[in-house]
């Protein structure tokens, strides 16, 4: 018999390890200690006041962690990750417990319910679009060994690593395309307890780029002020991160239109990788 409630009163720990048993076979390992865990947790602002489990014969056997913040201004909940044990897999269970996620986020005053899933994983996109969501934007995931292409940056420009606080956010607003997705939002980089890596670009004394990455060689947030553009800022930025972390790179979630991003990459040696839709559901 299956039966779901919310996870406020279940030990992270708990949770955490039927996360890891739910992902054991994703197409994109996971190997999480419980400490990074707990951190992307912390990062995507989960609350499991908010969050589903669902348990069989009284062992959690599904999940769905919800992260709580705002998306496009609305009150937003984000879909941190859906699991189902293998044994528990093959009865419909991940299209109730979506269904009743949705429930109960209506009924907490959430308005919009945004989540990512790779493009290949069919059965997952196919729950997600039976339960109302749709795709609002494509996602790329580069990765791959920084090779340096030899461009040369603008005189004068310096590379200095500020830390979050040091960030200037609003010219790193202004100077965007696209907004980062919620893992990288700005909300999420002043959630984050993990260690960062925050390098901005300057000019004259002015900020004319910055790059946001976690230690392991992440990249959450890059941009260039658009009169800086193709001179060579980005690829002091990418430098500077390889000569910090060493060269092995990967940037999870640059919006697929971004031709210019890419290909900036790309010129570095971090080149295409798995591939995500960001899909939303009103509520």
């Amino acid at each position: 018999m299956q039966e779901f409630m919310t996870l406020e009163a279940e030990s992270l720990q708990v949770v955490y390890a039927v996360f890891m048993e739910a992902f054991s076979d994703y197409s994109v390992p996971v190997t999480w200690s419980f400490e990074e865990f707990r951190a992307s947790c912390l990062r995507r602002g989960v609350d499991l006041s908010i969050s589903l489990g669902a348990r069989e014969d009284g062992r959690l056997v599904g999940f769905v962690l919800n992260g709580r913040g705002t998306w496009g201004g609305m009150p937003a909940a984000y879909d941190a990750g859906t699991g189902v044990v293998p044994a528990a897999r093959g009865s419909g269970l991940a299209g109730r417990m979506a269904s009743r996620a949705l429930d109960l986020l209506a009924a907490r005053g959430i308005r919009r319910y945004v989540l990512e899933v790779i493009r290949d994983n069919l059965p997952a996109f196919r729950t997600y679009v039976k339960a109302g969501f749709e795709v609002t934007r494509s996602l790329e995931c580069p990765g791959g060994v920084f090779t340096d292409p030899g461009k040369l940056a603008p005189v004068g420009l310096t590379v200095e690593e500020s830390g979050r606080e040091g960030l200037d956010g609003k010219a790193a607003a202004v100077r965007r395309d696209w907004e980062p997705s919620w893992q990288n939002s700005d909300d999420s980089v002043r959630r984050a307890v993990e260690p960062l890596v925050v390098l901005e670009a300057r000019r004259d004394g002015r900020s004319v780029g910055h790059l946001v990455a976690s230690s392991t060689g992440t990249v959450w947030q890059l941009a260039v002020d658009r009169d800086y553009r193709r001179r060579g800022v980005g690829t002091a930025l990418l430098r500077a991160l390889a000569s910090k972390l060493g060269p092995s790179i990967r940037y999870v979630n640059v919006q697929a239109g971004d031709g210019a991003t890419l290909g900036l990459l790309s010129a570095c040696g971090i080149g295409p990788g798995v591939g995500q839709y960001e899909m939303i559901r009103e509520l």
